[in-house]
């Protein structure tokens, strides 16, 4: 039962760098959004690139501090609940594909329902956001 799907496109992706910083583990959802990426052909990396800090020294020092990334996207999964794993009751899911050459936010999706209908309307909401708003190689 699917109380609610939310899909939200804000960007196209572009199909000629995919690559993809995923979190770590393989239980529920996460296992099934990277069985997913896996077999649209993406390629998944756990760890981010090297932290950077760099500027001026001198009087007026002036630092800055920023993450790299290996990967031209990111995914941020946040599930709340992994409840229907021993029950029924239904499971808050948030993700986000990051851009991160540009810092955008491609799209979310956020729903509330068991793991096995979340992850087929999940697995439906990324396939058909691929097809349709994918930048072409």
């Amino acid at each position: 039962m699917v109380v609610c799907i939310n899909l939200q496109i804000y960007a196209a992706i572009d199909l000629s760098q995919k690559t993809v910083t995923v979190p770590p583990g393989g239980q529920g959802l996460k296992g099934k959004l990277k069985q997913i990426l896996t077999e649209q052909g993406w390629q998944l990396s756990i760890d981010r690139g090297p932290s950077i800090v760099e500027g001026n020294l001198g009087s007026k020092t002036k630092l800055e501090s920023y993450d790299t990334f290996n990967t031209r996207y990111r995914l941020y999964v946040r599930l709340q609940g992994d409840r229907c794993l021993n029950s029924h009751e239904p499971a808050n899911y948030d993700i986000s594909f990051i851009d991160n050459k540009t810092g955008s936010e491609v799209f979310t999706i956020e729903g509330r329902d068991c793991m096995g209908g979340g992850c087929r309307q999940v697995q439906r909401g990324y396939f058909g956001f691929f097809k349709v708003n994918s930048l072409q190689e």
